[in-house]
C-alpha cells in the first residue's frame, strides 16, 4: 500500500509554477488540511493538484475530473486553460424547474457550470432537510 509524500519537492513545485505561469495562470495556496495538494483558481473554475509522489507525479481534479488524473505539468497547464476557454462557450441550457424549484436566471445559462452543480447540490440538500422535518412534525 502506497502512503501519499508529507511535501512536494521544491524542484517539481517550481516546474509546475513555471508551467503554469508561462500558461497565464498563477498557481495558488496549498489546500487547507493537506501539505501536498495546491489550489488553481483559473477562469472562474477552481481545481486541486496534488504531487503523488517520484513514481507518480501530479494528479488534476476539476470540473470533469473529480475523481482525478495523473498528468505532467505541461498537461495540467493545458487542461487548466482550454477549459477557462471553454467556460466562455455557451452552455447547456437549463430546465425552468429543477425537482419543482425554479431556476435562477444565473444558473440557467450555464447548467453545466461548477456554480450550476453547485447550486442543484445545496437545492437537493434543502429538498431533503423540508422532506425530513415534515416527516418528524408527523411523527411527534
Amino acid at each position: 500500500m502506497s502512503i501519499l509524500p508529507r511535501h512536494i519537492p521544491a524542484v517539481h513545485l517550481t516546474a509546475l509554477q513555471e508551467e503554469l505561469t508561462a500558461a497565464g495562470i498563477t498557481l495558488g495556496p496549498v489546500k487547507p488540511g493537506t501539505r501536498v495538494t495546491r489550489i488553481v483558481d483559473h477562469g472562474g473554475i477552481r481545481w486541486a493538484a496534488t504531487w503523488l509522489g517520484y513514481g507518480y507525479g501530479w494528479c488534476l481534479r476539476g470540473p470533469g475530473i473529480e475523481h482525478g488524473v495523473g498528468m505532467d505539468v505541461a498537461e495540467i497547464a493545458e487542461r487548466i486553460a482550454t477549459a477557462a476557454l471553454d467556460a466562455d462557450e455557451p452552455g447547456i441550457p437549463a430546465p425552468a424547474t429543477w425537482r419543482g424549484v425554479p431556476v435562477p436566471q444565473e444558473y440557467a445559462t450555464r447548467w453545466d457550470s461548477p456554480e450550476a452543480v453547485a447550486w442543484r447540490e445545496g437545492a437537493g440538500a434543502a429538498l431533503a432537510l423540508a422532506s425530513l422535518r415534515a416527516v418528524t412534525q408527523t411523527d411527534s
